[in-house]
């Protein structure tokens, strides 16, 4: 990725979290994958989903109506369904790649939902439920739950609040899960999945820069500024890992990684010698 692409991420989450460009921000997350992003393919594809939805559900539909005219478009006319057999694929976390394969994990299936919903009218929400992400639609206290990686299988929220409580919560009562989430947060769980996926990978440069877009929505995190500043050092840019590296052991204090500090203790070692040898 490139500085402006970052930029253009900076753009899309700027203000308000209802002024958050979602769609925008995922084609710009799908970049880190290296392959050409068309937008405007994608937003067209969902478009002409949202008129078949549209015609399927008739004049003044009724929210289930248009909810069930969603799912019989998405996943019985279109066949999106979950990526059960290749879930840790990065591509299933690319949007534009998720609406061409018809393939993906709940988030980004779950944003396409949304994001079909939002064009017919239909008022529908994220829910980060534990391990897992959903949706639900309708008005308030009257929400309906379904999974679009289960293809829009409804899900009960006496059940849902039943699996809730038998969880460790960290003191959290189970109804919080079952709220909405923002947008910001919607991209950070994106992120989070292609930031564990590249670690894994030791992808380093697709790993530095998910960590460059998480620091867009949360500028505040040292730990991912010292992890920035650690692949920053792996990939050579010894100028951009010191104030990194120096940011992240003063903020930790007793809590910075070994591995950090030495880095740290090699960089100042480093640049003190070039000073005085000049």
């Amino acid at each position: 990725m490139n500085t402006a692409d970052f930029a253009a991420f900076e753009a899309a989450i700027r203000g308000a979290d209802h002024e958050v460009d979602l769609f925008s921000a995922a084609m710009v997350i799908a970049r880190l994958g290296g392959h050409e992003v068309d937008p405007h393919r994608a937003a067209r594809t969902l478009d002409l989903i949202a008129e078949n939805v549209l015609a399927e559900a008739g004049e003044s539909p009724s929210l289930d109506a248009l909810a069930h005219a969603i799912d019989h478009q998405l996943f019985t006319v279109e066949g999106f369904h979950g990526s059960f057999d290749d879930y840790d694929n990065p591509e299933n976390s690319y949007v534009d790649r998720v609406i061409e394969r018809r393939r993906g994990i709940p988030i980004t299936l779950s944003l396409v939902y949304l994001e079909v919903a939002q064009r017919v009218g239909l008022p529908a929400d994220g829910v980060g439920f534990p391990g897992h992400f959903i949706v639900r639609y309708g008005e308030p206290g009257a929400h309906t739950y379904l999974d679009p990686f289960q293809q829009g299988v409804r899900l009960d929220e006496e059940e849902l609040l039943a699996m809730l409580r038998g969880l460790d919560l960290g003191g959290a009562r189970p109804e919080t899960f079952l709220a909405a989430v923002t947008r910001r947060q919607i991209l950070q769980r994106m992120l989070n999945n292609l930031h564990v996926a590249f670690r894994n990978r030791r992808d380093i440069q697709r790993w530095h820069d998910t960590i460059e877009l998480q620091l867009r929505l949360a500028p505040w995190n040292v730990s991912l500024i010292g992890e920035r500043g650690m692949l920053r050092y792996r990939l050579g840019r010894l100028e951009e890992a010191l104030p990194d590296l120096e940011t992240y052991v003063t903020a930790s204090e007793t809590g910075a990684s070994p591995g950090a500090i030495r880095l740290l203790d090699q960089l100042r070692i480093r640049y003190r010698n070039m000073g005085e040898s000049r």
